[in-house]
């Protein structure tokens, strides 16, 4: 049993409570400036929960205010390992080490501009504590975590070039790993070279072994990654690469629920299919893998292969187009498109797809040619009629505006924004019985509006004959009954 003045605590009592009663202690000898009993308080509401960060920081308070400085760093660290994300823990270890250990300081500072995602300041502080220790190991340490940072901030040599020091004074599995995944993205064979140094040194890692196995998937040595491969669904992957078509249906067999919720699992199930000529499965496993992963080009690249197998040339290249569209590949998507729309010209799918290309590439004259290709087509297409009067009406083209207005009007009687664009037009141009026509037909349908009222009284103007010397002289006389 420990006394703590008046309150009891059991070793075997180590409810939330015991802890709240040592803090209420803790707190009643602070307030008599009793501050080394308070201390002992903290430590041992401590010693009943160490993962309680609330305790933890008023020890590591405690300590620091009472020059219990070696204390401090360790409570403060503990903190830090807790709740990494929060800076307190940072801020105090700062002024600890200040003068005191430069290497840490500026390890601590760079960890503290992480969480505040100052990655290039942290680059910074990290090269200052490499420079600031004689000791390998806090170098290495350092070296590793300005590495990681690199490939955060997307600097992909920087990162190589601090890893292979690494490598220069010690083996470790994870630099071997970070390096190989550095290379594989511009040099597989540089990604090889270091996993073959590898698992030399960790013959049994199952991650080296794994990376190994992408690896030898990506150079097409498929053998050579059935042979590394630990994660059974990247061997099936190996052996249908090989065609070992029943060896791969055996072990998809064997698949748990777990390995069949991998989003890899529709891809082989495709994959087999396709492999055994059966085409339907293979497309019914493709659209499971692409409602799974919709963002994916996967799916856009298998269905064309299977395409392509079967003979389906419109399908194949506009798959193909759909695979290069989410590759942001538009050049080689827009070549695949037009020799699909070539085949079927007049596929609504496929010129859909041109227009929306267009729209992407900015080219908006190819784009109001596929628009016209489309309403020629789907007549009643009121969307894309609105965008070819909205492109004819910047470009200038009176004749194509009001043919496209006509076809909106055709569509919907009542449609009185049409009408209003068509008496504008018809007013503009000084045919103003058409004028006329189209404003009674606004006002039939508009809804009350400040712009139906103008409407009305522009309207009367017109009806009685007065004709305006100039454009816009209606509009001027309309402007000067509405002045408040």
């Amino acid at each position: 049993m420990y006394n703590l003045e008046n309150i009891t605590i059991r070793d075997e009592d180590m409810s939330n409570r015991t802890i709240a009663e040592s803090l209420i202690k803790a707190q009643q000898f602070e307030d008599e400036d009793k501050f080394e009993q308070a201390y002992e308080c903290y430590k041992y509401a401590y010693n009943i929960d160490k993962t309680d960060t609330e305790v933890l920081q008023k020890l590591a308070t405690a300590a620091q205010m009472h020059q219990h400085n070696e204390d401090a760093i360790n409570y403060w660290n503990e903190y830090m390992r807790l709740k990494p994300e929060d800076p307190i823990s940072y801020n105090q270890l700062l002024d600890l080490y200040y003068q005191e250990n430069n290497y840490e300081y500026y390890m601590t500072r760079a960890k503290l501009k992480t969480i505040e995602h100052r990655l290039p300041q942290a680059t910074d502080d990290y090269k200052k504590a490499i420079a600031n220790t004689n000791d390998e190991n806090d170098i290495l340490n350092a070296r590793y975590l300005l590495a990681h940072t690199y490939e955060i901030l997307n600097k992909p040599m920087q990162a190589i070039d601090e890893y292979l020091k690494i490598l220069d004074h010690t083996k470790h599995e994870a630099v071997y790993i970070s390096l190989a995944n550095l290379y594989y993205t511009d040099d597989k064979d540089a990604a090889l070279n270091i996993l073959q140094q590898a698992i030399k040194e960790y013959p049994d890692s199952a991650a080296v072994k794994e990376c190994l196995c992408k690896v030898y998937l990506a150079l097409g040595d498929y053998a050579k990654a059935e042979e590394y491969a630990v994660n059974v669904l990247n061997k099936i992957k190996a052996m249908l690469m090989q065609d070992k078509n029943e060896d791969a249906w055996t072990l998809l067999e064997t698949l748990t629920n777990k390995d069949k919720q991998d989003i890899s699992y529709k891809a082989l199930m495709a994959e087999y299919y396709y492999n055994t000529d059966d085409s339907d499965n293979a497309l019914s496993w493709i659209d499971a893998l692409e409602k799974q992963n919709p963002d994916s080009p996967l799916a856009s690249q298998m269905r064309a292969l299977v395409y392509e197998k079967t003979g389906d040339e419109f399908n194949e290249h506009f798959n193909w187009g759909k695979y290069y569209i989410k590759k942001n590949q538009y050049d080689l998507a827009l070549d695949e498109y037009l020799k699909a729309y070539n085949m079927q010209p007049k596929n609504t799918l496929i010129i859909k797809e041109l227009i929306n290309l267009y729209s992407v590439l900015n080219d908006n004259y190819a784009c109001a040619e596929f628009c016209e290709k489309l309403v020629a087509i789907e007549k009643d297409d009121v969307a894309t009629l609105k965008r070819l009067v909205k492109f004819y009406e910047e470009q200038g083209y009176e004749d194509k505006v009001i043919e496209y207005l006509h076809a909106l009007a055709e569509i919907n009687t009542k449609d009185y924004a049409t009408f209003l664009k068509l008496a504008k037009h018809a007013e503009s141009n000084k045919r103003i019985d058409d004028a006329i026509d189209y404003y009674q037909k606004y006002l039939k349908f508009a809804p009350s509006s400040d712009e139906k009222e103008e409407i009305k009284r522009k309207l009367d103007l017109l009806s009685t004959g007065e004709m305006a010397d100039s454009d816009g002289f209606l509009d001027k006389i309309i402007g000067f009954f509405t002045k408040k």
